[in-house]
């Protein structure tokens, strides 16, 4: 049985889905890119990448910033093709990658449950702040 976690340091919990576990590495899936608020991001100490619940991945954060992708610039091109508007009030397509170090024996998180009120429901980022 797995214990729930309670949290006392600034964590960013993110949604991973199962498929991930098997098929990619769960790092890289936690990392990054999310469509975050960068301010609130930056004041993290860790990102928690969990599965049905259960903390899978964590990662000491040293950095956070913008990212692009080709996901990112394609949505980025359509919203100013649909909206008629330039790049800045595009933003909201925007991706932020974490930078860090993956803690692989972690005692503290790792095989942990997240608290009901904590998992990530439609948006799959959640502040513990």
């Amino acid at each position: 049985m797995n214990k729930e976690n309670k949290f006392n340091d600034k964590c960013i919990i993110v949604k991973i889905p199962i498929g991930i576990k098997y098929r990619k590495n769960i790092f890289e899936a936690t990392r990054r890119c999310w469509r975050a608020n960068l301010i609130k991001a930056r004041k993290a100490d860790y990102i928690l990448g969990t599965i049905d619940g259960i903390i899978e991945c964590v990662i000491k954060i040293t950095g956070c910033d913008y990212v692009k992708t080709e996901f990112c610039k394609r949505e980025e091109e359509k919203c100013r093709r649909d909206f008629n508007v330039n790049t800045e009030l595009c933003k909201k397509y925007r991706r932020i990658a974490f930078e860090g170090m993956e803690i692989e024996n972690d005692k503290k998180f790792l095989g942990k449950k997240i608290p009901e009120n904590y998992i990530p429901k439609q948006n799959p980022i959640r502040y513990t702040y």
